[in-house]
């Protein structure tokens, strides 16, 4: 069988592409290797999203959108594709099988950047150390969190934790730079929070995490790292006719969802105008 479109991803922009190209009559398969929702499944509330009024959870903002999905009949294939090659169509293999398509979305969105400090990957092994949430609270025994970070993300992610039942706290090696409502909120929630903190050394101690800045020592049960994020592209792409990067696999400097998803659409539409 030969699709008229695979879709690699299945965050905000993958399922935007694969809803529009379904209405437009087209065959399609989208492929997610993890869960669906991409970073929706770390945010603690989307505001800027048009029709979800006054906010939505993310993780309810995911369960829309799989509604949608169930509804056009789009069906999401828990595999991992490692490979993309194109004769007269695109081959695309996964860890699992190999399927045809006459064209290609990828919609990978992005992997966080790595606390560059020596222990940070035994941290990591030993599930001391997390760039995900939704990582984060599927380990027992977890209660004191030190989110590093101080951008819109961190942030986020610190009232996430909050309402959730943790204690995270928030160091930054500069100033603040989250939007206003964002650090308001958290010195209403009674965060602590610690900005020109230089990060020297995290290390395990025992069970606990300890991080040691230039002007303080921290010690908590887990650290959650949020420094920022690069385009993810798990595997090699060449710019070739019929293969389209969407969202916030393009690297674009504002990571947002109604951006992904417009892109996600604009590029679906210029698909389906391909396929014609």
């Amino acid at each position: 069988m030969i699709y008229d479109c695979i879709i690699i991803g299945a965050g905000p922009a993958g399922i935007v592409a694969a809803i529009q190209l379904k209405r437009s009559g087209r065959n399609v398969i989208l492929f997610e290797k993890e869960k669906v929702g991409g970073l929706l499944r770390n945010a603690n509330l989307i505001e800027n999203y048009v029709g979800v009024g006054s906010g939505m959870i993310g993780n309810d903002l995911i369960e829309v959108f799989k509604k949608q999905l169930e509804e056009q009949n789009i069906c999401v294939v828990k595999e991992e594709v490692i490979d993309i090659k194109k004769e007269d169509v695109f081959e695309i293999k996964t860890n699992q099988n190999v399927y045809k398509s006459k064209t290609v979305i990828v919609a990978t969105g992005t992997i966080p950047k790595k606390l560059d400090l020596p222990e940070i990957d035994d941290l990591e092994k030993n599930e001391k150390a997390f760039y995900e949430i939704e990582d984060l609270i599927e380990v027992s025994d977890i209660k004191k969190v030190i989110v590093i970070g101080g951008g819109d993300a961190g942030f986020d992610y610190s009232l996430n934790l909050k309402n959730r039942g943790f204690e995270p706290e928030i160091v930054t090696r500069g100033e603040f730079s989250c939007l206003p409502l964002l650090l308001e909120r958290a010195e209403k929630l009674g965060i602590s929070m610690h900005k020109n903190q230089e990060i020297k050394e995290v290390k395990l101690d025992d069970k606990n995490v300890v991080v040691i800045t230039s002007e303080a020592e921290f010690e908590y049960d887990a650290a959650l790292i949020a420094i920022g994020r690069d385009p993810c592209l798990p595997f090699e792409i060449e710019n070739q006719e019929g293969l389209y990067i969407v969202g916030d696999a393009k690297g674009g400097k504002y990571r947002q969802v109604h951006i992904s998803t417009g892109d996600a659409l604009k590029t679906a539409m210029e698909v389906d105008k391909y396929l014609s």
